[in-house]
């Protein structure tokens, strides 16, 4: 009981009333009376939200609840069946009551409500989208040697298959292998390819073998998916690596396509015939330009020569014209006193000799011969 002797105190039970009057009024549910609807896909995470409008509320007491079979069956986290999938979230707040669901399965799908008392309660329709596979048959062709992906996926690629399976068939034989491989032959070599899409379900496999070529199945709850795989050698044999024929088991595709191969060769690499075109070429006119730079070297050589041969012969033939020139000296003894005596005609000869030895040329008259010897170094 307040006893109101100071302004304190009757602060105080004022506030102490007014908490008194809250918890009384309690815990009133956020968007009561409505129906939610939540759409979430298998193998994922949903969380159904509840909680009281003021979160530091704490309500007395409340339950989650799924319609099955017309009739309202409540879910305990705690049970055997739900307590690995289902979870309260209160957030560290008292007032939070939302419901959180993981791994979903297509089952998990359907009403829920959230409970206070029967008149005040949330309602949720859930509705979990599975894994529909295409079911038509895919043909794949892969390489000895290397690897191929075998497609497998669901039409809703956030959705996730509770199991999957992939098989091996091997005539009436059928194995599987993966997750377990049941052969030991795929060990180490095969692995799922989602692609950051939990509804892709692709299978690669690694280091083919022409034994690895036959038909797959993608099996999830009971639905199968199809997939041909044939292997052939590899078009870039590697050095050291044997390739071998794929093993087909119809006969008369095999004799088809071996009479085939054999009337039409083909080549596994027709760059290689290309580059090699290319090279003869280049080299071919790299020999015809070498030889036209040959022939013109040549030319101008012998051109050289007989330039060489003539400036020779000019240089000869002025030596021959210096060795040979001649002065004529006409001495004409003629006095005035004999005048009349023009039968009378001295001739001197001068001859130019590039040599040792001397010159002598005879100058001859009617009567008198008259030697002159003039030697020039």
């Amino acid at each position: 009981m307040c006893v109101f002797g100071s302004s304190v105190r009757m602060q105080v039970c004022f506030l102490l009333l007014l908490i008194q009057l809250h918890v009384t009024e309690g815990c009133r549910l956020e968007g009561a009376g409505e129906t939610k609807p939540i759409t979430a896909y298998t193998g994922d995470s949903v969380l159904l939200p509840c909680s009281c409008t003021d979160l530091h509320t704490t309500p007395g007491t409340f339950t989650w609840e799924k319609y099955i079979t017309n009739n309202w069956v409540e879910i305990s986290p705690e049970s055997d069946q739900y307590k690995d999938r289902f979870q309260l979230v209160n957030d560290h707040s008292s007032g939070n009551l939302s419901l959180l669901i993981s791994h979903l399965t297509v089952e998990d799908g359907g009403d829920y409500r959230c409970n206070l008392t029967k008149s005040d309660y949330r309602h949720f329709r859930l509705t979990v989208e599975g894994c529909t596979l295409n079911q038509q048959t895919v043909s794949v062709t892969g390489y000895v040697g290397q690897s191929v992906l075998l497609p497998c996926s669901c039409f809703q690629l956030q959705a996730k298959p509770h199991t999957l399976r992939w098989i091996s068939f091997k005539g009436s034989d059928q194995k599987e292998i993966f997750p377990k491989d049941q052969t030991n032959l795929y060990t180490d070599r095969v692995q799922l390819i989602n692609d950051h899409h939990p509804g892709n379900l692709s299978l690669l496999i690694s280091h083919l073998t022409v034994e690895d070529g036959g038909h797959y199945s993608c099996s999830i709850n009971a639905t199968d998916a199809s997939v041909k795989l044939t292997t052939r050698a590899s078009p870039n044999p590697k050095p050291g690596v044997t390739t071998q024929t794929p093993m087909i088991n119809d006969k008369t595709t095999a004799h088809t396509e071996t009479s085939s191969e054999k009337e039409t060769p083909t080549n596994p690499n027709p760059h290689y015939t290309t580059i090699i075109i290319c090279t003869a070429a280049g080299v071919l006119l790299l020999l015809i330009l070498a030889g036209i730079m040959c022939w013109k070297l040549r030319e101008q050589r012998r051109g050289q020569t007989e330039t060489d041969v003539g400036q020779t012969g000019q240089r000869r033939q002025q030596d021959g014209k210096n060795d040979s020139d001649v002065l004529y000296t006409v001495i004409n003894p003629q006095t005035p006193s004999n005048k009349e005596e023009k039968d009378d005609v001295m001739y001197s000869t001068v001859v130019h000799s590039n040599t040792i030895t001397s010159v002598h040329t005879p100058v001859i008259s009617e009567e008198t011969t008259l030697y002159a010897s003039i030697q020039t170094n």
